[in-house]
């Protein structure tokens, strides 16, 4: 029997492992190429254990998320549960569990708050997103997306959410298609909305009976405010652009500069990358896959992550430095002022959250996965 496998690699998974080697010297000029003073946050607790308490021992870390009441949202996508956690670490309780029945996923990846209260989930591994309403019981699901259901889910205006999602097709000449950016309701799986699109850069090997086909997508991050309005930059290692999407999709850059690359070195390369990605044969079978492969990539990625806080200022994480960095600018493109975390320097495939409070938590963890409570030094 013939069995095509798609390979889905969906690079706002992908993590680059930059943490340790000789960093850029000198100080951090803005793009208005003005001088600023550096802020520094530093960890008041954590919550996390390499082992003993089973609900602190976390999988895989996939997103963490403060909630309006200032509980602490950690979806662990290895036990496919969210743990609510109390701002004091204290598990109050959990959504979902582990399974294929309503309410239970297979591998979640991400999810995010809606207007009215409720919950949406993606489901990477089974191919779903669901939704829970405002007291996070199970509601509906959205299921049979093809090769993934929307990723990196932020909440959209109204009570919609964005995610980046793919159309991939085949063809009397071969399989083709977009990833895209896209705003969605709980009516269906086409996107209200279309923010931004790419083609999909695909490779076919192998034929007949057996062939593989590996499905790579635009390596962006993006995130939302309050009110919906979504930032997004692509993770290039040569441009630095931040641009603001409307509710009706229209778009402005509030922050770019000129962008020399920078090299990494060595040992920063020897540290290779780390993939997450979902292959699927004809039949229907589905595997996640998570594994560290080999760093191609010479150069540092100008943006690695965007934040977005309370004040609806955007918080741009600097691909390059060994201690978390960010430059944070307000909707209108200023630039407010630049923040490190001297304390997590050195610490791997960190993502951060600035909405409802301060934190980050281990994405990637050099030893167990944690979350990091922050504030000001």
């Amino acid at each position: 029997m013939k069995q095509v496998t798609v390979l889905v690699t969906v690079f706002v998974f992908t993590w680059l492992f930059c943490s340790c080697g000789e960093q850029p010297a000198g100080e951090i000029v803005t793009s208005d190429e003005v001088m600023m003073d550096t802020l520094a946050l530093v960890i008041t607790d954590t919550i996390g254990v390499f082992t003993g308490d089973s609900t602190l021992e976390f999988g895989t870390l996939m997103k963490v998320r403060i909630g309006d009441q200032g509980d602490i949202f950690a979806l662990d996508g290895m036990k496919a549960v969210i743990s609510v956690f109390s701002p004091e670490g204290e598990l109050i309780r959990t959504i979902g569990r582990k399974g294929s029945g309503p309410g239970e996923f297979q591998y979640p990846a991400g999810f995010a708050f809606l207007h009215d209260g409720g919950l949406v989930v993606n489901d990477f591994g089974g191919h779903t997103i669901s939704f829970f309403d405002s007291s996070f019981t199970y509601e509906s699901c959205i299921a049979g997306f093809n090769p993934v259901a929307p990723v990196e889910l932020t909440t959209g205006p109204g009570n919609t959410f964005v995610g980046g999602c793919m159309d991939l097709q085949r063809g009397g000449e071969g399989y083709f298609g977009t990833s895209f950016l896209g705003r969605y309701t709980d009516e269906g799986m086409d996107p209200e909305l279309v923010y931004r699109s790419y083609p999909l850069v695909i490779e076919v090997r192998g034929e007949g009976d057996d062939m593989n086909v590996n499905v790579q997508n635009a390596d962006c991050v993006w995130e939302s405010d309050a009110d919906g309005t979504v930032y997004f930059a692509l993770r290039s290692d040569s441009t630095y652009c931040v641009e603001l999407f409307g509710p009706d999709g229209s778009v402005t850059v509030i922050a770019e500069k000129e962008w020399e690359r920078i090299a990494k070195t060595p040992e920063e390369l020897a540290e290779g990358v780390l993939a997450e990605g979902l292959s699927r044969t004809d039949e229907g079978a589905t595997t996640v896959r998570r594994e560290e492969v080999e760093d191609i990539n010479p150069y540092h990625v100008a943006i690695v992550t965007l934040s977005v806080d309370d004040e609806g200022d955007v918080w741009v994480g600097q691909g390059y430095t060994s201690t978390p960095t960010f430059e944070v600018y307000d909707s209108h493109g200023t630039l407010l002022r630049i923040v490190t975390i001297p304390e997590l320097e050195g610490v791997r495939g960190l993502r951060f959250c600035f909405k409802g409070g301060m934190l980050a938590y281990d994405y990637a963890p050099l030893d167990y996965a944690k979350i990091y409570m922050l504030e000001y030094d």
